[in-house]
């Protein structure tokens, strides 16, 4: 496991965002609530790098959604908007 820690985004007063390296190609998305991990998803570098080229889009089913409008990406929770971080944050936790 090629386990690389980043700084946790904060998202809100009681989220926050990180990504840990699984592989070359794949990662987790990890949301934490009040310091504990809430949920979690993993996913290929080129679906996240796909997500991010395009101007609008939606990536993910299931409890873990993210919604991309320009220089915007929402992040939900279980259909519960929690917090937004920058398309540059998400990229340089790909590329970290």
């Amino acid at each position: 496991m090629l386990y690389n820690p980043m700084p946790l985004i904060p998202l809100t007063n009681s989220y926050a965002f990180n990504v840990e390296h699984i592989t070359n190609r794949r990662m987790r998305l990890i949301v934490y609530k009040n310091g504990e991990e809430y949920v979690c998803r993993k996913e290929n570098v080129k679906q996240l790098t796909e997500f991010l080229s395009e101007d609008e889009a939606k990536a993910f089913k299931g409890r873990l959604q993210l919604f991309k409008h320009h220089n915007d990406i929402a992040v939900t929770v279980k259909g519960e908007f929690i917090g937004s971080l920058t398309p540059t944050q998400l990229q340089s936790c790909i590329e970290n």
